[in-house]
């Protein structure tokens, strides 16, 4: 065990275990969306809930799990919090994966940081323009928006990044505009 602690504390282990924070922080974050999904479905399907106090609120969905302030929250602040909560996640799985290539980078290779800002670019465009075609929850616009945004809240991006140059032994083309 002192030989696994040794191994982290040295750097060798550094990928591994932040891909185990970044496949942690997906399971959580994933299951407080279910929650609030679940929360807002009961909500919208039962007449008169939002008029409800949170007490009432709160003994209606008891078994859902939700943070007792949820219970306060009117409709439309219900959907900004799904919206500030799916932001928050988007930018923090940035930082990972962003952090991830930082510790899993060979020595000379260069920066993939641009090539992860070109990902990111590259999958939200489509993903915007998915669900504002079709906004509405069933629609199958809708469903591709989700699975890219999916894509983009995991370690795939950044596992992208890191192991593909080593699968093809070859470094990724230097990308113009290179991070200082």
């Amino acid at each position: 065990m002192v030989y696994l602690f040794g191994l982290i504390h040295e750097g060798q282990m550094k990928p591994i275990a932040l891909l185990i924070l970044m496949l942690a922080f997906g399971y959580v974050q994933e299951n407080a969306k279910v929650h609030l999904n679940s929360y807002r479905t009961v909500a919208d399907h039962s007449v008169g809930f939002y008029d409800l106090s949170p007490d009432d609120r709160n003994s209606f969905t008891r078994s859902l799990h939700v943070p007792n302030f949820i219970h306060e929250l009117s409709k439309p602040s219900l959907v900004t919090l799904k919206w500030v909560l799916s932001a928050s996640i988007l930018l923090i799985f940035f930082l990972l994966d962003a952090l991830f290539l930082k510790v899993s980078a060979l020595p000379g290779a260069p920066s993939s940081a641009p090539w992860l800002v070109l990902i990111y670019i590259g999958v939200s465009i489509p993903m915007f323009a998915f669900l504002f075609l079709s906004p509405g929850p069933n629609s199958s616009s809708y469903a591709v928006s989700r699975e890219l945004l999916g894509f983009l809240q995991s370690p795939l991006p950044s596992l992208l990044l890191a192991y593909t140059p080593r699968l093809l032994k070859a470094h990724l083309p230097p990308f113009p505009f290179q991070l200082k």
